[in-house]
């Protein structure tokens, strides 16, 4: 599985290069998400090799991982369906009034408000499902 982050990512930032380079924008993408989503598929990979190489995560760990990929996927689809698709599905009124913003965002400030409580409180440390297996193997 870390190919397809991997190959997409530098496929991706391969594309935002030569839009640069002709000096336009393909299609309607802009110059800067090709850029930003590449380095996010980029660093999802270099999370895979972190994983693969420490053995695995457990914990919290999983739960921060599954957190952050899961939050920044819904991220993507609504900002896509709350600002790309706003004047097509949304009463002018709310197009007008820039609302559209907060459920667009949301899951970002819900993704990041979530990552500090996992992993800096002590609210899942000594949860009875989110043991370290390594330690009963021995």
């Amino acid at each position: 599985m870390i190919l397809i982050p991997l190959g997409l990512g530098f496929l991706t930032w391969i594309r935002g290069i030569r839009m640069v380079q002709a000096g336009s924008q393909e299609g309607t993408l802009p110059i800067t998400m090709a850029f930003f989503m590449g380095s996010v598929l980029l660093l999802a990979a270099a999370g895979d090799v972190r994983m693969l190489l420490r053995g695995g995560v457990l914990g919290t760990q999983r739960i921060v991982r599954h957190l952050w990929r899961m939050s920044f996927g819904l991220f993507i689809a609504t900002g896509s369906f709350f600002l790309g698709q706003a004047v097509k599905v949304f009463p002018f009124l709310a197009n007008q009034t820039n609302l559209l913003i907060i459920p667009a965002v949301l899951p970002l400030l819900l993704l990041v408000f979530w990552l500090f409580r996992v992993r800096f409180t002590p609210a899942y440390k000594s949860m009875p499902g989110v043991s370290d297996v390594r330690s009963l193997r021995t």
